[in-house]
């Protein structure tokens, strides 16, 4: 069992070498910075020996991927010892899930422990003496990752989308922006990707749920969740809040074959999408140029919407500009939101270029998210206007009564992996242009930002934040508005995001070439 447990406690250290550790050391945002002063082994070998023997004989114990607890403790512990095992598999594991969590997140999430000693509970030390983590022990963990991933990062810059290199690749991209805003991927006509991913709307619809093709009654069909922005999406861990889309090319073609959304339903059906297509002129001269004798099917439509949307990227945020050495960029407020952003463990997740997007997590580690953001904070009104309703975005309003019917069928990354475990697992959205994609979370029932702010401290670290630090962090999140193309994401008009009539690919010439 030692043997199997420093299998997994050195392939956590050696992913560490890759440069995973955190910015929060470095940012000297946590408490606990006195750790650093502790003296530890110069020698990197002998600090790797030093902390690997940590992970197995305290960390492993919970975070190991076959831990168990000792059956006669969980016994007298009344099942407390099960409790703390299953918590510590949520949290992160020694021999990470690179499906679930890229090791930048795992190293985050030891990190905040270490630093504000949350681990291990004090509810586990009381029957596992010597088990609690001594100063030294944290010195010499945080200084290994530390170490070895000095340049890592937790906030980093959008980069702009690179540019077409070639003919076929400017091709490919008109091609893919045409086909973005295209209705006829529907069964009606009626629907194309920019219905639900609208960018002038921060790409979303602003609205609870998207509303696909008519049903037997008429009416649109809704989505069974909320739909995330389509924006820096390039950069996730995979696609969809369950992940059933490994990028976005697999994820473009899942709309059309959705019988609500777009109403096809099967693989054949990509042929009639085509033929519909091949009766205008200028695709037909897109998809000669950007694919040449290939046909137009599903894999060549959904290939060039994904390169789209690989272009829509928004850099240029206030918080960009600020990480990118201009200090002035961001307010006093904002300032004081972002430390507060970390030190609230927000950033432990909502981490990397997108500020989230690279993990998935568990919607109700210390209370219940789905009843928070259906039922309403108690205390709070939630948005809830003096007419009855809750009023979402950009002047659209949710009835409360509905809020309080609302029924979930949606359980994340379970509903892909069939995983009893992955229940109310989801991937984490991105924060970026956060201000602009409400209402928010999978159920799409929240619509103001600061009472999405105050849930989250809620559920994922047991804290209720003062109103005064929820309107610093929310000030911070609307930093993270960026450009598209130069133009800010709230001025943007939907002239300023349509395809070009014309252009100089699809001329005669262009298209015997």
């Amino acid at each position: 069992m030692k043997s199997h447990i420093a299998k997994f406690s050195l392939a956590f250290l050696g992913t560490a070498a890759l440069g995973s550790a955190v910015i929060a050391v470095s940012m000297g945002v946590h408490s606990g910075m006195q750790d650093s002063k502790m003296p530890v082994p110069a020698d990197k070998a002998e600090a790797d020996k030093m902390a690997a023997a940590l992970l197995e004989y305290k960390c492993a114990a919970c975070h190991a991927n076959d831990a168990k607890p000792n059956s006669l403790l969980n016994a007298l512990s009344l099942g407390l010892m099960q409790r703390h095992v299953d918590n510590a598999k949520r949290a992160f594991l020694l021999k990470p899930d690179r499906t679930l969590r890229s090791g930048a997140i795992d190293y985050l999430k030891m990190d905040r422990v270490l630093s504000t000693r949350r681990m291990p509970p004090a509810s586990y030390t009381a029957v596992h003496l010597g088990s609690a983590l001594t100063m030294k022990d944290v010195a010499v963990l945080r200084h290994r990752y530390t170490e070895d991933g000095a340049q890592a990062r937790m906030f980093q810059p959008i980069a702009p989308a690179a540019k077409p290199v070639s003919q076929a690749d400017r091709a490919k991209v008109l091609l893919g922006q045409l086909l973005y805003n295209d209705t006829r991927l529907s069964t009606t006509n009626g629907v194309a990707c920019a219905s639900c991913h609208d960018l002038t709307k921060g790409g979303t619809d602003n609205k609870p749920k998207s509303e696909g093709v008519p049903g037997a009654d008429g009416k649109p069909q809704l989505g069974g969740v909320n739909a995330p922005t389509v924006f820096n999406a390039a950069g996730h861990i995979c696609q969809f809040w369950d992940g059933r889309a490994a990028d976005l090319k697999e994820q473009a073609g899942g709309p059309p074959l959705n019988p609500v959304e777009m109403g096809y339903e099967f693989p054949e059906d990509w042929q009639a999408i085509a033929e519909k297509l091949k009766k205008d002129d200028r695709l037909v001269a897109l998809f000669l140029l950007a694919y040449g004798n290939k046909e137009i099917n599903g894999d060549t439509i959904t290939d060039a919407i994904a390169a789209y949307e690989k272009t829509l990227v928004t850099p240029g945020s206030d918080f960009d500009r600020y990480l990118n050495g201009d200090t002035t960029a961001l307010t006093a407020e904002q300032k004081k939101g972002m430390m507060k952003f970390v030190n609230y463990g927000c950033a432990t997740c909502h981490a990397g270029p997108a500020l989230g997007g690279i993990s998935f997590e568990h919607i109700n580690t210390h209370a219940d998210l789905r009843e928070l953001a259906t039922k309403g904070i108690p205390g709070s009104h939630q948005g809830r206007a003096v007419d009855g309703t809750c009023k979402g975005c950009h002047g659209d309003a949710v009835p409360v009564a509905e809020q309080a019917e609302y029924k979930e069928g949606a359980f994340g990354r379970m509903d892909f992996t069939k995983n009893p475990e992955h229940k109310d697992l989801f991937r984490v959205p991105t924060l970026r242009n956060v201000a602009l994609t409400g209402p928010y979370f999978h159920t799409g029932t929240v619509s103001r930002l600061e009472d999405a702010v105050r849930i989250m401290c809620m559920t994922e670290n047991a804290m209720d934040p003062s109103a005064a630090d929820v309107e610093q962090i929310t000030a911070f999140l609307k930093a993270q508005t960026g450009k598209l193309n130069g133009i800010p994401l709230d001025r943007l008009t939907p002239g300023d995001v349509a395809p070009p009539a014309t252009d100089d690919l699809t001329s005669p010439a262009q298209a015997a070439k």
